[in-house]
């Protein structure tokens, strides 16, 4: 384990009683299973993306910060990433992870970000774990499986976007815009499609198996049921943007 390394997590949250009344919920578990388990130096970057309520820390800790992003309907989900990989960036953090909220780590964090370190392609690479709900196959697991693949960012082969790992360089190398965005910040790639845009313009794509994340998010199943979430958001963002 490389103790100097320093690890930031960019994490986009929100609340609201008729989109997401458990955001905050979700965010409190998420950082919990953090602070438990990473044994890196980090910090927490919560984005809070334009929430109703503010969310209220008990007890300030040094190295958790919450910025405010006050208008999500224009920047999406990428846009708040991207405000956390900003501030990442600009404090010296040496790896990034940009992650939902909806997420539990264990243990096998260390090891997600231990391969990160590591890798030969490091700096030019995206990198995800293996999840009990990745909406993809390649990431599709119960357990650790011990496996690192490359798969190629093309479409129905891109890395999942709840949780993505790269290095400083990774990100200084492959930005979007001149405004220092990594992440489109394109009304098509806003609240979903990043996952390619990302995977085709960052020249490595990999898979950790050795990484487990439990994944809470909501299925279609629980759509039709009338269930909220991220998926309850988008489609009615969307729908005021068409008119």
């Amino acid at each position: 384990m490389i103790k100097n390394k320093k690890v930031a997590f960019s994490c986009v949250f929100h609340q609201s009683e008729k989109h997401r009344p458990n955001g905050f919920e979700y965010l409190n578990n998420n950082l919990e299973s953090i602070f438990t388990h990473c044994e890196y130096p980090f910090k927490f970057f919560g984005v809070d993306n334009e929430s109703e309520d503010k969310y209220e820390l008990e007890n300030e800790v040094e190295n958790l910060q919450i910025i405010r992003n006050d208008n999500q309907k224009k920047t999406g989900t990428t846009g708040a990433w991207n405000l956390g990989i900003k501030e990442a960036i600009k404090q010296d953090y040496d790896i990034i992870i940009a992650i939902n909220d909806d997420l539990l780590f264990n243990e096998t964090l260390n090891t997600f970000i231990e391969v990160i370190n590591s890798h030969q392609y490091r700096d030019n690479s995206i990198f995800g774990p293996v999840s009990n709900n990745p909406n993809n196959q390649y990431q599709l697991a119960s357990e650790p499986t011990n496996q690192i693949f490359e798969i190629s960012g093309n479409p129905r082969e891109e890395l999942n976007g709840f949780v993505q790992g790269m290095t400083r360089e990774t990100v200084l190398n492959n930005l979007f815009d001149e405004d220092g965005n990594f992440y489109s910040s394109l009304p098509e790639h806003r609240w979903g499609g990043y996952e390619v845009e990302i995977g085709q313009r960052v020249k490595h794509s990999f898979v950790v198996g050795s990484c487990f994340v439990h994944h809470f998010k909501q299925s279609v199943e629980d759509d039709k049921l009338g269930k909220r979430g991220w998926r309850h958001l988008r489609k009615t963002v969307e729908k005021e943007e068409n008119g």
